[in-house]
């Protein structure tokens, strides 16, 4: 055993140190000794004593010096020995192979593990060289790695090898481990231990994870799955490839993305972070399902299903799990979802059987048309269901044709649980399974009893009027043409009657359409109480009722017949809430053959026979005249040549001066609307307007009028003539119907002009006719700044309360009662009062029709404000208008 060694591992101070300090002892011991002595004791005997037992003393120090030396390298020789058997026991025994090696490659020992991983015996060692069991792939960095070795820069090297086995067995794969071992301060007597480790059985798990792991990423993709995990502590997401593959995504990093938790449904968010709180809180298990976003902007679903993993405190440190593309099951879901929602909500009846005929299912319209609920029909047999009416040989071929074919179609009349027998539209399928067995019936059917219904009901139609239940126009036809014909061989004579209800828009409009329907079924069931035998009725359009009068002897009969009929009209109809409303008619009367002997052309004539009735003043009779044909022939022949002029520009103003009475200048103009036609030139208002009136050109001719009046009256105004007030004629229908307020506001604002000169003429009738409504729309047109007058007072009904509530400017007295003037006293008292009137409640007044100075004088000494009329100017176009206005101004 090296000496030095065993003191250096026992602690101890080495030979040559210990011999040094024992040198310095006994010197010390000896010289000091001596020199102490001398110094203290000067008895020669008692000192010879003293160094004799000092002597003695040494010895005995040196002794148990010796000893305690001695005790040490046993105890230390022992322990020795201890390690050493420990060390062969842990090297024989290792389960890995372990051998001492010369840096050249011989092998100096080896343990029997290692002799077992070799298949060699330990006779054989002497004559192995290690590289070639154990040779390296890489020999470079080998050579390398034991050069930095045997340098000093490392103290061991590791490295996955193949030990090359004796004997032709398999190599194993090992772990090598390289330390080296000093024999001595030269490096050339150093070896090497090598260490290795069995790896077969690790290669073999790695392996087995391998193709496990290999395994579970095809199942993951098969199943459109992908691995998630989440680490708590950084708060960092990792994500398997399958995941970024679900959610489209094209880039390089998913983990990275901001926005992942954003992408999910608004509606999911706040559920699935209450989950993932919940599961990193209370360890629960993650199962949520959420709809996302996916980067190719398409809505997907998916289930995230985690587990979290605890750190070593019990803390959570990760959450992994998996997110699997829900997509497919979902819509698939909600495709089934809305098959049974549209089963159970669908119109039709629909009944589910098996192949024995034992009901399955019904749902909720098939419920409803039979009758029966789901417990009463679950389990029967649909023979139940069978009302008689066909036989067995219709059920045969039924079946026949659904058992070859797989589907029948056709009616069936079954019975309801009421005992009711009713038609259905039924459509049976036969349901086979992937084998092609059948395994279910599907019949399908609808209730066509309503459908009956409507198609009796559209019959009926066909030839009635709904609302009266009477014929219609074409019934009518049909029916008069029959008549005709008969009485043509007969020489029979009947009456065409025509029924016009006077004013019954009024009813419409104060009681609603409802009220006027129900009086106008009334008015068509009197009527029809009020026929004789054999006698037609029929409901034209709208109010008009049309009666064949059948077998009369003369006219007379048929007036007798209008007279009975206008009646019956006439009794009132009460209505629930205790009023009456009572309409009249009037009636046009057309005979055959005397007036007309063609079926479309007795209708006709009825039909202008009645406008022949009201001209009568309303609740007449009238017959037939060839002028009323005239007359209405001309009426539409105006009305088409009037729509032609307004579309191409034949419409003219004319203007006639209003002058201030008092200084004789003109201070306004009113415009007055002539046709200027082609061919017939000048046509008069009186002509024109009450055609426009009736056929509602009123409204765009007025509109018409009133941008022209005001574009003439502001290019007036910019080439310097003095302001005058623009009168506009406003037609009673375009005050009451038309948007007034609407077409003044665009005419100003098309012309510039200014709102405070533009002044609307309206009629004194169209005022009284309906008060309330007049008084709102007046109170609108006053709050755009205009100014209004009223047109012809005096003529007219109004009462002087509603008068005074109107925010009227001016009233205009009627040229009739100006005309007879100073003649007629009675027009001067009435005209008088007009000016007092009209001054006592503010407004300007302005007479009309003044053709003489002496009318001119009445009016001045009454106060009359201003004047319009012949005496003055003739209406005329602007050019000569606007020649008296620079007159003036001379």
């Amino acid at each position: 055993m090296n000496t030095s060694k065993w003191f250096r591992q026992s602690g101890m101070p080495t030979p040559g140190v210990a011999a040094g300090l024992y040198l310095a002892l006994g010197c010390a011991w000896v010289f000091l000794g001596d020199w102490l002595l001398a110094a203290l004791i000067t008895d020669a005997a008692q000192l010879a004593r003293w160094q004799l037992w000092k002597g003695w003393t040494y010895v005995a120090l040196t002794a148990v010096l010796a000893a305690w030396l001695v005790y040490r390298f046993r105890d230390a020789e022992r322990k020795r020995r201890l390690r050493e058997d420990e060390f062969s026991q842990v090297v024989r025994y290792a389960s890995a192979g372990i051998a001492r090696v010369r840096i050249g490659g011989q092998i100096l020992w080896a343990n029997p593990r290692l002799l077992e991983m070799l298949n060699v015996g330990e006779s054989d060692l002497p004559n192995l060289n290690w590289r070639s069991f154990v040779p390296s792939a890489n020999s470079a960095e080998i050579a390398e790695q034991l050069k930095r070795l045997l340098a000093g820069e490392i103290d061991h090297y590791v490295g996955e090898r193949q030990c090359l086995r004796a004997g032709g067995l398999e190599p194993l794969p090992v772990l090598c481990t390289v330390t080296r071992v000093r024999a001595g301060e030269d490096a050339s007597g150093d070896s090497l231990i090598c260490a290795l480790q069995d790896l077969s059985g690790t290669v073999q798990a790695r392996a087995a994870l391998e193709r496990s792991e290999a395994r579970l990423r095809l199942a993951l993709e098969a199943s459109a799955s992908g691995v998630w995990d989440w680490d708590v502590r950084a708060r960092a997401f990792s994500f398997s490839p399958g995941i970024a593959r679900m959610l489209a995504y094209q880039g390089t990093d998913l983990a990275s993305e901001p926005d992942l938790m954003d992408r999910i449904l608004p509606a999911d968010r706040g559920r699935v972070r209450a989950a993932v709180h919940s599961t990193l809180e209370a360890g629960e298990v993650l199962i949520e399902t959420f709809g996302l976003q996916c980067f190719d902007g398409q809505l997907r679903w998916f289930q995230a299903r985690g587990q979290w993993y605890a750190g070593a405190h019990g803390e959570p440190e990760r959450v992994t799990g998996l997110l699997t593309d829900m997509s497919d099951a979902r819509f698939a879901e909600e495709r089934q979802r809305l098959a049974m929602a549209v089963v159970d909500n669908a119109a039709q009846g629909v009944v589910v059987t098996d192949t024995q005929g034992s009901i399955l299912s019904a749902n909720a319209a098939a419920l409803r048309i039979l009758g029966y609920t789901e417990a009463e029909v679950l389990g029967r047999n649909p023979r139940m269901f069978q009302s008689g009416r066909q036989d067995r040989q219709f059920y045969a071929d039924l079946w026949a044709q659904l058992l070859r074919t797989g589907h029948w179609q056709g009616e069936l009349w079954n019975k309801r649980k009421n005992g009711e027998i009713f038609p259905e539209q039924a459509a049976i399928s036969a349901v086979s399974d992937a084998g092609g067995t059948v395994t279910h019936f599907i019949c399908m059917f609808t209730d066509q009893s309503q459908s009956r219904a409507r198609e009796r009901q559209v019959e009926f139609l066909v030839g009635h009027d709904p609302l009266t239940g009477l014929a219609n126009r074409d019934s009518l036809v049909v029916e008069l043409e029959a008549i005709r014909e008969q009485a043509r061989a007969s020489g029979e004579n009947f009456a065409v009657l025509q029924l016009n209800l006077d004013r019954f828009k009024e009813v419409n409009e104060s009681y609603g359409h409802t009220v006027g329907d129900a009086v106008l079924r009334h008015i068509a069931a009197q009527v029809q109480q009020a026929l004789r035998p054999g006698d037609l009725i029929a409901r034209l359009a709208g109010d008009e009722i049309a009666v064949v009068a059948r077998n009369l002897r003369h006219a007379d009969g048929a007036a007798a017949v209008a007279r009975k009929l206008m009646e019956a009209a006439a009794r009132p109809w009460c209505a629930p809430e205790g009023f009456e409303v009572v309409v009249r008619a009037s009636v046009g009367i057309c005979m055959y053959p005397d007036h007309m002997a063609s079926t479309e052309a007795l209708l006709q004539g009825a039909h202008s026979a009645v406008y022949g009735a009201k001209a009568l003043g309303r609740g007449a009779w009238c017959f037939y005249d060839e002028a009323m044909t005239q007359a209405a022939r001309e009426r539409l022949t105006l009305e088409a040549r009037l729509r032609r002029a307004l579309a191409e520009g034949e419409l003219r103003l004319y203007y006639q001066p209003q002058v201030d009475i008092a200084s004789g200048r003109i201070v306004g103009a009113e415009a007055l609307l002539r046709w200027q036609d082609p061919d017939e030139g000048l046509i008069s208002p009186d002509r024109f307007i009450p055609v426009a009136e009736s056929s509602g050109l009123i409204a765009p001719i007025g509109q018409w009028v009133l941008e022209e009046a005001c574009r003439q009256a502001q290019q007036w105004l910019t080439a310097g003539l003095p302001a005058l007030t623009m009168g506009v004629n406003v037609s009673p229908r375009q005050f009451l119907l038309g948007d007034l307020v609407a077409g003044v506001g665009q005419a100003l604002s098309q012309s510039g002009f200014p709102a405070n000169f533009l002044e609307l003429e309206i009629t004194e009738s169209a005022m009284a006719e309906r008060p309330e409504q007049a008084l709102a729309l007046l109170n609108r047109l006053g709050d755009l700044g205009l100014r209004l007058a009223v047109d012809d007072f005096g003529t007219g009904y109004s009462s002087l309360a509603h008068i005074k509530r109107f925010p009227i400017d001016v009233l205009k007295i009627d040229q009739g009662f100006v005309r007879d003037i100073p003649e007629s006293a009675d027009d001067m008292a009435i005209c008088s009062a007009i000016i007092a009137m009209g001054h006592s409640m503010g407004f300007a007044v302005l007479a009309e029709g003044v053709e003489t100075p002496a009318q001119l004088d009445f009016l001045r000494e009454r106060g009359c404000d201003n004047y319009q009329g012949y005496l003055r100017s003739r209406p005329v176009p602007p050019d000569a208008f606007e020649a008296l206005l620079r007159a003036q101004s001379v």
